[in-house]
């Protein structure tokens, strides 16, 4: 995300035309803005300074700086170039996508009522026989379900911020 300080958070902004607003949020004291064009996206946050302050960006000095300075840099080639192609280097890999889906799906069973057997069979283990008594009770396969059962409530619960950092 990139956060501007500008006087006029209406004219901030001048993208090319066929940027795409997906998303907007106001507060008291900021403005958030997601962009797209294609795959590619951009998240702005504006906030009001005074009138007399030039306009800049603002760069958090934390973990994230190296993300920030990419996206600073991304959002200045969008408003003076017409160029915005999506960073892989910030992106999820394919696995990590594949991997975040199939938590979201094991979280979304289990709020539709599934119990951990059903979401094992259902869901993560499709082409194996159902395990039934004592034999459910100590398998591998059970203990696989309840991991995943709680990193989906993790990543729900808040790990999901981590994405943002590409953690």
């Amino acid at each position: 995300m990139v956060v501007l300080a500008t006087t006029d958070i209406e004219a901030a902004v001048s993208l090319p035309a066929d940027f795409e607003s997906l998303a907007e949020a106001i507060s008291n004291s900021e403005h958030h803005m997601v962009f797209g064009r294609g795959i590619a996206r951009l998240r702005l946050c504006l906030r009001p300074v005074p009138s007399m302050c030039p306009e800049c960006l603002i760069i958090l000095h934390d973990q994230s700086t190296a993300i920030r300075l990419a996206a600073a840099a991304r959002f200045d080639r969008a408003i003076h170039s017409d160029r915005l192609m999506p960073d892989r280097k910030f992106m999820p890999s394919a696995y990590q996508r594949a991997r975040h889906t199939q938590l979201l799906q094991v979280h979304d069973t289990l709020e539709a009522g599934a119990s951990s057997r059903d979401l094992a069979f259902g869901l993560v283990f499709r082409g194996h026989r159902p395990l039934v008594g004592a034999i459910w009770k100590g398998s591998g396969e059970r203990r696989h379900v309840l991991r995943l059962i709680a990193e989906a409530r993790r990543m729900v619960d808040g790990g999901y911020r981590k994405l943002l950092r590409h953690e």
